[in-house]
């Protein structure tokens, strides 16, 4: 072989031998990087890898994680406390203005029963129901210590209690402050509570108007007797859609889309706070790890829907989805020594997945990854529940209504839940096409595809609406020719909660 031959086939094998030197220390260098973002993020990290890294490395490690888990227990006390202060405040500035200004004699600016302690030394009691006698009047005093041994028990109590604050908040002074606030007339919902509706302009249109005759496509007068009349009380009424005669359970809900935290108002709430702040309290001695599967279902559901409720009266109300992510980060309860804020309980103890039907808060939680324990991780449900998405409300229009949930029957509850949700929000436009909320459309999509999502809602509404649904439909399809026929109703993310009494008519 020639001299220049065989240098050259040197050459060669010495640039390939530190072509794969240089592989394999990049894929070193890419390998210890993965193992530095991986233990920098809490992710998993095994000791064989971090004993890869130089000594140097580890100890500053070691270092930042002391620091990072310092820093997080110390938010956590900041949060809790915070969120404590401002209640502290709120009630010494309620007990302040009641010793100054009221005389004890005239306290009540209305009529309201005298408050009344209930036993509930038996656990299984019925006597625990709060019953709203009225949006007028304060709710009776229950016993609230002792609870923290019966964790569901406890939880409902907390909801119950917080409803009732809230009405009261809305209807107590409605003779006197509402009217002069609010420039629209206050209607009375169909059960005879009080309604505050503050928010349906003329950009929504009343059911049925002289503009529906003229459609083509919907029969009014074969259907009269399905479809409601101007005045009916529609919980999610939008533009175009048609309402239902009859809605269902969300017929008998107390709507509140108003409400005053003034002294006036507050006066009549001052009583329940004081209830709910020891209600709160003992969240502090309970373990939800001890609690099973539907136990702890349904006591993650009423403390979130509580502690939402609470947020609004500590820090008002948030304009926009980005201040609102910011609130359910502030507000927290400690629930067996742990810090729990709103966030915290709805994506990752409740495992609910991102809420892609509002892009923003999608895009918020994604960007900033919430802090949460191992601890805090063992209080969570085992697996998802996707029916949650129909108990959990976050005080926006198109949520579901507030209720309180057993851990007896909560699997049932959320079922009802459901199908109460798509029977009061689902529709028809005046042009025949079905309308669904857009929470509902992003729950359908992990149960049924777009083609057979029409189908799939008529199983939860009465045979009649079912019926008129399929029909519409039908009549689409063929004149237009096409396999979606339906339309998809924006999430409306301004103020208003529904309240369901705690039972309701057989």
């Amino acid at each position: 072989m020639p001299c220049s031959s065989r240098s050259s086939n040197s050459c060669r094998m010495q640039l390939e031998h530190d072509v794969r030197r240089l592989e394999q220390l990049l894929e070193e260098e890419r390998y210890m990087r993965s193992v530095l973002e991986n233990a920098l993020e809490h992710a998993a990290v095994k000791l064989s890898d971090l004993s890869l890294l130089p000594n140097e490395a580890q100890e500053l490690l070691s270092h930042i994680l002391t620091l990072e888990t310092t820093i997080t227990r110390l938010e956590e006390e900041f949060v809790s406390l915070h969120f404590q202060l401002i209640q502290e405040r709120n009630e010494r500035r309620l007990a302040e203005y009641r010793l100054k200004q009221v005389p004890l004699e005239a306290l009540p600016l209305c009529s309201h029963p005298q408050p009344k302690i209930i036993d509930t030394t038996d656990p299984l009691s019925d006597t625990l129901v709060v019953q709203q006698e009225a949006a007028t009047k304060l709710p009776r005093q229950v016993a609230v210590i002792g609870l923290s041994n019966q964790p569901n028990l406890l939880s409902e109590e907390i909801v119950r209690c917080m409803r009732n604050i809230f009405l009261s908040l809305a209807g107590s002074c409605k003779s006197a402050s509402v009217s002069d606030i609010m420039p629209q007339q206050s209607t009375p919902s169909p059960t005879g509570n009080y309604s505050i509706s503050p928010f349906w302009s003329s950009s929504e249109p009343p059911a049925i108007s002289s503009s529906h005759v003229e459609s083509p496509q919907v029969d009014l007068q074969c259907h009269s007797d399905l479809l409601a009349s101007e005045n009916s009380f529609d919980p999610y009424k939008s533009r175009d859609k048609l309402s239902w005669a009859d809605i269902g359970n969300y017929g008998f809900v107390n709507e509140l889309s108003w409400m005053s935290t003034g002294k006036e108002q507050l006066e009549f709430a001052a009583e329940a706070l004081g209830q709910f702040r020891l209600l709160v309290e003992q969240l502090g001695r309970v373990n939800p790890i001890h609690l099973d599967g539907e136990e702890r279902l349904a006591f993650w559901i009423n403390i979130y829907n509580a502690l939402m409720m609470h947020a609004y009266l500590a820090y008002g109300v948030p304009r926009g989805d980005m201040k609102l992510f910011s609130l359910m980060q502030k507000a927290a309860y400690t629930v067996g020594g742990h810090s729990f804020s709103a966030s915290c309980i709805e994506y990752v103890i409740l495992k609910m997945k991102l809420p892609i039907h509002r892009s923003q808060m999608s895009l918020l939680l994604a960007l900033q990854k919430l802090k949460v324990s191992d601890e805090q991780k063992k209080s969570s449900i085992m697996k998802p529940e996707p029916l949650a998405a129909f108990a959990l409300s976050c005080g926006m229009y198109s949520s579901p209504a507030v209720k309180i949930y057993t851990a007896r029957n909560v699997r049932e509850e959320l079922e009802s839940a459901q199908r109460d949700f798509m029977r009061a929000s689902v529709g028809v436009s005046k042009k025949g096409k079905l309308l669904i909320p857009k929470l509902l459309h992003f729950f359908a999509r992990g149960v049924v595809d777009d083609a057979n999502l029409p189908a799939w809602v008529t199983h939860f509404l009465p045979p009649r609406q079912a019926a008129f649904v399929e029909h519409c439909v039908s009549q689409r399809r063929q004149r237009f020719l096409v396999s979606r026929a339906f339309g998809v109703l924006p999430f409306e993310n301004h103020f208003r909660y529904l309240f369901f009494p705690d039972k309701l008519p057989c």
